[in-house]
């Protein structure tokens, strides 16, 4: 797991390479009954996704300079990195998807979901131009990654609302990583597959650089709005707190400002973020997140406001696999409220 950290009001960039045992949150001092003191550290985590473009601003720009004496990014790259962050405190903030944050939630980790803020990053990308919708698909190969999560959920939802069989009426091909199906897509070994932003932007360039063409075939988002009678947007994650900083609710409002400005301005300055994105996060292609970014409905929004779409969305994922958000709906302590 990659860690960086920029203490306040210094301008280099402290890069770190730890370990994940190493991630840990410092003691935090005792706020005072007139002007609270600053934190020694926040730790923020983020995994390789749009989402580390707004954490990244926020260390970049010493946006919680007035509440914490450092703050350091941490990169989580598997379930068993965000296990341990979610369980064990060491991070005060995290950018997850939101069905983790109820199974977590539903587990006993008392956390807060603060905001909403990817509404949108599935598409199924295609080499067939004739391909527009789920039903063109019928019979086909179709790679879908991580089983049983989100882009598989949400597929099936959609399959199973156009009276389709996702099992029956598709061959369905999974991996364990999005980067596995990019390798196939530009080896002309696979032709159809659900990607999520930014990986589809990269299966895309990848392939073009073999000479094959791509194209966001289906938006799923579109899809989606269409199978719920909804909003063509997915709440499909954003960023929790964890127990040890709410003790400190001037952290977390200071946070939640931070944060609504650096989405705006990753929306605002896609090429900015993605080289931002490229100096915190290992492995990032630049021009891909930034091409991808046209592709993402990327909006803060509290999660306490959209409280029913997240539980729609949460409700349906239950109707395929209750285990995909603990097995119930989480309570209304879930959401976070302004105190």
């Amino acid at each position: 797991m990659k860690t960086y950290s920029r203490a306040a009001h210094l301008l280099p960039v402290l890069l770190l390479v730890v370990s994940a045992a190493s991630c840990t949150s410092s003691a935090r001092p005792e706020a005072s009954s007139a002007q609270p003191e600053k934190l020694d550290k926040i730790v923020l985590s983020s995994p390789f996704a749009p989402l580390a473009m707004p954490m990244a601003y926020i260390v970049e720009n010493d946006l919680l300079a007035d509440v914490a004496e450092e703050v350091e990014l941490t990169i989580w790259n598997n379930p068993e990195q965000l296990g341990a962050i979610m369980t064990k405190g060491q991070a005060d903030f995290v950018s997850v998807p939101s069905n983790v944050a109820s199974k977590f939630y539903n587990k006993g980790v008392g956390l807060k979901f603060l905001r909403v803020a990817i509404w949108g990053v599935f598409y199924i990308i295609s080499d067939d131009p004739s391909v527009q919708s789920l039903q063109d698909l019928k019979g086909q190969q179709l790679y879908i990654p991580f089983k049983g999560d989100q882009p598989d959920l949400i597929f099936r939802h959609i399959a199973q609302e156009q009276g389709l069989d996702p099992d029956g009426d598709f061959q369905l091909q999974y991996v364990s990583s999005p980067l596995d199906i990019i390798v196939n897509l530009a080896a002309g070994q696979a032709h159809h597959a659900l990607m999520i932003e930014p990986t589809a932007a990269m299966a895309i360039m990848k392939a073009k650089g073999e000479g094959l063409t791509f194209s966001r075939a289906i938006d799923i988002q579109k899809e989606w709005g269409a199978a719920t009678g909804g909003n063509p947007r997915v709440p499909n994650a954003g960023v929790i707190a964890l127990p040890g900083i709410l003790e400190h609710p001037e952290a977390v409002e200071a946070f939640q400002q931070a944060y609504d400005e650096a989405v705006k301005w990753s929306t605002e300055h896609p090429k900015e973020a993605a080289e931002l994105a490229a100096k915190y996060v290992e492995g990032v292609n630049a021009p891909a997140f930034e091409e991808s970014l046209n592709y993402t409905i990327f909006e803060s929004i509290s999660a306490k406001d959209v409280q029913d779409e997240i539980e729609g969305m949460l409700s349906k994922f239950m109707a395929v696999d209750p285990a995909s958000i603990g097995g119930k709906l989480p309570d209304d302590a879930f959401y976070y409220d302004e105190p």
